[in-house]
């Protein structure tokens, strides 16, 4: 039971998926994929109406008996119309050993039901006939209005004196109504059919969607309610869309007794799916009336099934012509592939003096590439030899600045000398010449400023992208007159290749411990990796 409704609720979902797409041949191939699980399903049937078979070989009451055999009943009647109607006589039989009259009556309402959908309208009106709406037990009401509802509906839709067979369905259908629960199926069923017989098919068609929304999908009810939505469509493909969910429904449900499947046949037919109508009448609907075992079913579709079978007959014969013509055209191509062959022969040999051809042009275009090859080496060379000048200018540079922080270092240095004269009390004139000399200081700044304007000069857009480097805020700016500020003079001599501190601390006259922090201090603040950043710096232009 469990895997049967696992089944159902996938089966629901790719059901689903169709219907949302809107595509017909989408919803004919999940039938068609329904009709291969047509076993699995009937399995799944079979199974369940064996259990409660088996529970009839246990000892029970009477009482206990009748149920089972009705549940049967109720498995069986769109099944196989004999296994139905042998549970039915058998209950009837213990409703007549109980005594119990509204056992009896319930049978016989159920066997006429039973025997007005299989066709067999004169036994059911004449069982029907024993009862009345005033000698039927009141828990029985309703089954008898739906009952006598149902068969006279039959009866007048086959009948050529249907006037009164429609008044007797409209007034029992008038009873029935009442008792019905509003909104259910039963309930919207029923208005639907009462709409049609006005003749108000806007009406009908709103209690028949509504009749479809409250049934379970792919029940028998849902089966049902898409059948008769599909007879109120004006749209072939809704026709055919509905018409194909009824059928898996009753596919699903090992129902035998339907109109479904036999109507869809027919509009796939008067579409031209020869194919796919004769295998749907052929391998499903004849055979399944025939298994139900009932009369008008077989009757239905009997009425159609010769043209149908003409009709695939013909299709069948215009493949085999199709078939004929089809090898033939090949035979013809197989000729013109020689008659190519034979040609492409003639064009290979011409190819391939083609190819010597282009062979020798090759060879002469590689010669001219190694010539090429030998230009771009000597270019390269070229360019060697331009980074070597380069290289030369830098080392030019720093050897220029360190010139010049030697000339300053002398000068101190001899200052030094002259105040160490003075201290020990030589001449006054030595003293005075001292003292006229420039300051220290000066020296520094003009080496800065001079420092400062070669370097830019050579790398006018060091600042801006030396700043590109730094975290965002974290730019330095010169001030005043200044050119470079002390830590941009650092990561300049850097960028000339000078990068020990000592060397740095001796050209520009700071402490080794001030360089050290100025390095420390910017590495801190760039953006990207701090160990390559004065590899980087080196790589500005």
């Amino acid at each position: 039971m469990i895997r049967k409704l696992i089944v159902l609720g996938c089966t629901a979902c790719v059901v689903a998926g169709c219907v949302q797409s809107g595509s017909t041949e989408g919803i004919l191939r999940e039938l068609d994929h329904a009709l291969q699980m047509e076993n699995t399903y009937q399995k799944y049937f079979l199974q369940r109406t064996e259990a409660l078979g088996d529970l009839l070989q246990g000892k029970l009451s009477l009482e206990q008996e009748y149920e089972i055999r009705r549940r049967l009943s109720d498995e069986y009647r769109f099944y196989n119309l004999d296994s139905t109607l042998s549970q039915l006589k058998r209950n009837k039989a213990i409703a007549r050993q109980l005594q119990d009259p509204v056992r009896l009556t319930e049978t016989d309402l159920a066997l006429v039901r039973e025997y007005g959908l299989a066709g067999y309208h004169s036994d059911a009106f004449e069982l029907l006939q024993q009862y009345s709406e005033d000698t039927v037990p009141e828990k029985l009401r309703i089954q008898f209005y739906d009952t006598a509802s149902y068969l006279y509906g039959e009866m007048g839709a086959y009948s050529s004196n249907n006037e009164s067979y429609w008044k007797k369905r409209d007034q029992y259908s008038d009873a029935l109504l009442e008792g019905l629960e509003e909104g259910s199926y039963e309930w919207n069923n029923l208005c639907r059919t009462r709409a049609v017989s006005r003749g108000d098919r806007a009406a009908a068609l709103n209690f028949a969607r509504k009749a479809v929304e409250v049934s379970p999908v792919n029940s028998r009810e849902y089966a049902s309610a898409a059948f008769f939505l599909s007879t109120l469509q004006t749209d072939r493909d809704q026709q055919i869309l509905w018409l194909a969910r009824s059928a898996i429904a009753d596919v699903m449900n090992a129902t035998k007794d339907y109109a479904s499947l036999n109507d869809l046949a027919a509009l796939l037919y008067e579409e031209g799916d020869i194919k796919r109508a004769f295998n749907y009448v052929a391998d499903h609907c004849m055979r399944d009336a025939l298994f139900f075992n009932g009369k008008l079913r077989p009757w239905q579709i009997s009425q159609f099934f010769p043209a149908l079978e003409e009709a695939y007959a013909a299709q069948n014969a215009r493949s085999t012509r199709m078939m004929i013509l089809f090898m033939a055209v090949s035979l013809l191509m197989m000729l013109a592939l020689a008659f190519l062959l034979m040609n492409l022969s003639r064009r290979r040999k011409a190819l391939e003096k083609m190819s010597l051809d282009l062979q020798a042009e090759k060879d002469r275009v590689e010669r001219r590439n190694a010539s090429l090859q030998a230009v771009n080496q000597q270019m390269g060379e070229v360019n060697a030899a331009l980074q070597e000048a380069n290289k030369v200018r830098q080392e030019y540079i720093g050897l220029y600045l360190q010139n010049m922080s030697e000339s300053i270092s002398k000068t101190r240095k001899y200052k030094n000398h002259v105040l160490t004269y003075i201290r020990r009390g030589n001449t006054k004139y030595l003293a005075e010449e001292i003292m006229a000399l420039p300051p220290i200081e000066e020296d520094i700044s003009q080496f800065n400023r001079t420092f400062d304007e070669t370097f830019i000069n050579l790398y006018p857009d060091f600042v801006e992208k030396f700043n590109e480097l730094l975290q965002e805020g974290e730019e330095i700016k010169p001030k005043g007159e200044d050119i470079l500020t002390p830590e941009l003079r650092v990561f300049a001599l850097i960028k000339l290749g000078i990068v020990e501190s000592s060397r740095i601390a001796a050209l520009l006259h700071y402490s080794a411990n001030t360089v050290y922090n100025y390095r420390a201090k910017i590495k801190n603040k760039c953006r990207g990796d701090r160990e390559q950043f004065e590899a980087v710096v080196q790589t500005i232009e």
